[in-house]
């Protein structure tokens, strides 16, 4: 075998031990988010009205600001998020989605540009103010900082023009853990 055919293998295999041990801690925190009594994070109380239904719940969701969007890029601000990316729930949890992004805004933190979304299994809704993108639907969202977390209060109609109301409230910012993050 050639000193390149050996160089191959050798370099793949200390990548492989490198990457392990981070696999293996990603998926222990991963199972933690589940939803479940592991779960370390602050709880996030959600009611969402979606046409005439209304869900409401204490879950784990993913919330945090990421500090490195600005007003002329295009990363969301705050971020609110259940379940958290990637996340199977847990079969004794909420098995409705949400996700709620904000641009950063020129002259406060948040702009009126955000992206709510929800699924609850039998209906979704979606509302995306965010330019440069298709608009769907509108509506007004507002922040009410708290301690270490915030207020999110969605109010508008889906792109299907069914009514939504949301209330997120975070307890407290997680540090992101998103790509990127």
């Amino acid at each position: 075998m050639s000193r390149m055919g050996l160089y191959t293998p050798v370099v793949l295999g200390l990548a492989v031990s490198v990457a392990a041990p981070r696999i293996l801690v990603a998926q222990r925190t991963a199972s933690a988010r589940q939803g479940g009594a592991a779960a370390t994070g602050p709880l996030t109380d959600v009611s969402v009205t979606l046409g005439g239904q209304t869900v409401t719940g204490r879950v784990d969701a993913n919330c945090h600001v990421d500090e490195r969007a600005t007003p002329s890029n295009t990363r969301a601000y705050f971020v609110a998020m259940y379940p958290w990316f990637g996340q199977r729930v847990a079969a004794d949890k909420p098995q409705w989605r949400f996700d709620l992004e904000i641009r950063r805004g020129a002259t406060s933190e948040a702009s009126d540009q955000f992206v709510f979304s929800f699924l609850d299994g039998q209906k979704s809704g979606t509302i995306q103010t965010v330019s440069g993108s298709q608009r769907m639907g509108s509506g007004t969202v507002r922040v009410t900082r708290h301690g270490n977390g915030a207020r999110f209060d969605v109010d508008g109609r889906t792109k299907e023009g069914d009514p939504v109301r949301a209330t997120i409230d975070c307890s407290a910012f997680q540090k992101s853990e998103g790509a990127g993050g």
